[in-house]
């Protein structure tokens, strides 16, 4: 009998892609043969989808120090793990073998848009858990090559689990989404609103799609409203601060609901994503399984996530942003190809073949010599 345990501490933290990736990633994976799950979360998470296949043990401390380099390896002796899986950090002193998942290595490109205190941390802690995993999970081909050429990696070393999106997120009727009541609640008070889901942090680009769409009212008219969805997450100073410009058409909801997010993504007539560094890319997958045409950002793995079924735009041009967004408004037929040929996207990730993925490697690791 093998025990494992899996570090899930991002559960409940609302910090958009890295949840939804575990939550799914969990929910979706068969306990191997002999095999024991463990699942540790933070005090207060709710554990209920979770304690049928993994028996739940809570962390004690709230700091992530403490957590990551204290306690993680404590338990780890304690459980008499074999295995444990990460996120980004792994422990110093390590009892058992470490597998870590890497989303992506914007801080070796983007310096400037991280904290000097977010920057050390990560230049100094994530080459030190690529390069002494047993294996690093990431979620897109880009990613992957990526992380190789930067620490030296050999292909077996990294491998592609790829994020996907769940059944929940899909096309409503009209009863379901209740437009009007929606509308009402988000104060969105024009016909037609532009969507953007991400965390208020500089890598997403915000400001510029703030002025390309400040831009496009001035040039095109229109009544338009541009709805950001995200908590607030690290530096969003500047973002705020061009959005009061042009306030009473720019709405921020914070964070909001799974249940609310597939209804706005419903409701809304374009989706835009202008984040010029993704991994992999969440919201973009969402929005086509609900039948919105997206617009993204022609940058890193967003191309391998969306294919053909969006338009394009360099995330540097304001004036290519706007005019992507101006593009599917006023373009009916476009949008009726970008909604077919997104749900034809939408199917080819699985969050049950990345979960395969991850327990074969676990299987394949522990039975090594």
């Amino acid at each position: 009998m093998y025990n494992i345990g899996i570090d899930g501490h991002m559960i409940g933290d609302h910090s958009g892609g890295n949840e939804s990736y575990y939550t799914n990633i969990l929910r979706n994976m068969d306990s191997p043969e002999n095999c024991r799950l463990f699942l540790f979360l933070r005090p207060g998470v709710k554990a209920f989808p979770y304690e049928e296949k993994f028996e739940i043990i809570r962390f004690r401390s709230k700091n992530a120090f403490v957590r990551n380099f204290i306690e993680l390896p404590y338990l780890c002796k304690k459980l008499g793990l074999d295995l444990l899986h990460v996120q980004y950090f792994i422990p110093f002193w390590r009892p058992c073998k470490v597998v870590c998942l890497i989303h992506d290595i914007c801080f070796e490109h983007f310096k400037d848009i991280f904290t000097r205190k977010e920057y050390y941390r990560q230049k100094i802690l994530i080459p030190y858990a690529a390069t002494r995993s047993e294996i690093v999970f990431t979620v897109s081909n880009h990613a992957k090559r990526d992380i190789q050429e930067h620490y030296g990696l050999s292909d077996e070393k990294v491998c592609v689990t790829y994020n996907a999106v769940n059944s929940s997120f899909r096309r409503l009727d009209e009863c379901e989404l209740n437009i009007e009541e929606l509308k009402r609640k988000y104060e969105i008070n024009e016909s037609r609103y532009i969507l953007s889901v991400c965390n208020l942090q500089p890598r997403k680009n915000l400001v510029r799609l703030i002025n390309a769409f400040i831009n496009m009212k001035e040039i095109y008219g229109g009544n338009e409203q541009l709805v950001i969805v995200g908590k607030k997450a690290w530096m969003f100073n500047d973002i705020l601060k061009v959005a009061i410009q042009e306030s009473k058409d720019i709405i921020f909801t914070d964070y909001v609901s799974d249940d609310d997010l597939v209804r706005l993504y419903n409701g809304a007539a374009c989706f835009v994503y202008p984040s010029f560094f993704e991994g992999f890319g969440i919201p973009p997958l969402e929005a086509m399984a609900c039948g919105t045409p997206v617009a993204v950002s022609a940058a890193t793995a967003l191309p391998e996530v969306v294919a053909d079924a969006g338009v394009y735009f360099d995330p540097y041009s304001e004036d290519d942003i706007r005019d992507a967004i101006h593009r599917i408004l006023k373009d009916d037929e476009l949008c009726r190809r970008l909604e077919n040929a997104g749900y034809q996207q939408v199917t080819k990730f699985s969050w049950k073949e990345s979960a395969r993925i991850i327990t074969d490697t676990y299987l394949r690791l522990l039975e090594r010599e």
